[in-house]
């Protein structure tokens, strides 16, 4: 999710107010504050949260390095979730939008978008050691074909104004310019696509539901309704080729409501036999809320567990608002 989307997550306090904020939490979070705040607290709904990829460490820095969260980092984060909140997976949130369960006092549910090897290699042990479900959200192409994410190869040639231009094209445009940069990713590279061998790994896990984030990874909203169906229902149909198992959640590209995608797309979702799609707007889930529109928050790499705990605890009750 780069480029203009990107930006809408980046805060820029003065930086010497935000260190000050840094270390409040950072005090706080030390002393067990956030910890015996969430004790007493139940959630206004599901958070959900939205990673790209994991860094490992000394790797270089990838395109757009704020949406890859460092590996010791997510640990961290998955160890708070586990001891302070209610890690959930997307069929406990069926259930309980179908009256079959109810939900815990504070149910987290933890997404990856786009299908980066790295949620395979640097995220799942950690989901594994805290026994935390995840929904990973597979953008087809690139994974089934061995090729770079278009936003990565283009950031990589021309930078991130390149990638922000590149999503304001229609659809024909922007199909024509991604398939002149495709580039084929090396088994060796670090920030890549996973192959399906690997995405197959993952999809093996009993804490993982694999999901769509449609073939190529446009722009909806630039798509004429033909192509975003193709987009669409191609994911779907090739990853359950794919995995052998059926693909019944979804995720929108870039993600934000009425920017990103068309009013008529989540229809379009419904109609290719997914029961579940999900948005970048930054909100707890709602218990009245369109099962196509279900909004999640973004995980950036300057989210620490205590800047995460914080959140949780305070900032994303008002409105999904981060200071």
């Amino acid at each position: 999710m780069p480029g203009a989307e990107l930006m809408a997550f980046r805060s820029s306090p003065e930086p010497v107010l935000d260190t000050v904020r840094r270390a409040v939490k950072q005090t706080l979070f030390n002393v067990g504050y956030y910890h015996r705040r969430l004790s007493q607290l139940a959630f206004p709904g599901v958070a959900i949260l939205c990673y790209h990829g994991i860094r490992g460490a000394g790797e270089p820095a990838p395109p757009f390095n704020d949406l890859h969260v460092d590996e010791e980092t997510f640990s961290r984060h998955c160890r708070f979730i586990a001891d302070e909140c209610h890690p959930i997976s997307l069929d406990d949130l069926r259930a309980s939008r179908e009256g079959r369960r109810s939900l815990p006092a504070r149910p987290v549910i933890v997404t990856f978008d786009d299908g980066y090897r790295s949620v395979l290699e640097r995220a799942l042990p950690s989901l594994e050691r805290h026994g935390i479900p995840a929904a990973v959200f597979v953008c087809s192409e690139p994974v089934l074909t061995g090729r770079h994410f278009w936003f990565d190869t283009l950031w990589r040639r021309s930078g991130e104004q390149a990638v922000t231009h590149a999503m304001s094209m229609p659809y024909a445009e922007w199909r024509a310019l991604r398939d002149a940069i495709a580039t084929r990713a090396a088994e060796t590279d670090a920030h890549r696509p996973m192959t399906p061998t690997e995405l197959r790994r993952l999809a093996a896990s009993p804490l993982v539901e694999i999901g769509g984030h449609t073939m190529r990874h446009p722009v909806l909203r630039f798509a004429p309704i033909d192509e975003q169906r193709e987009e669409i229902s191609g994911c779907r149909t090739a990853l359950q080729e794919a995995i052998g198992k059926p693909i019944r959640s979804f995720a929108y590209p870039f993600g934000r409501v009425a920017e990103h995608y068309q009013p008529e797309t989540p229809r379009v979702i419904e109609a290719a036999g997914f029961d579940l799609a999900f948005t970048t707007n930054p909100s707890f889930v709602p218990g009245e809320v369109d099962p196509f529109q279900i909004p999640r928050f973004v995980m950036l790499g300057s989210v620490d567990d205590a800047e995460l705990a914080h959140r949780l605890v305070h900032s994303w009750h008002a409105t999904g608002t981060t200071i």
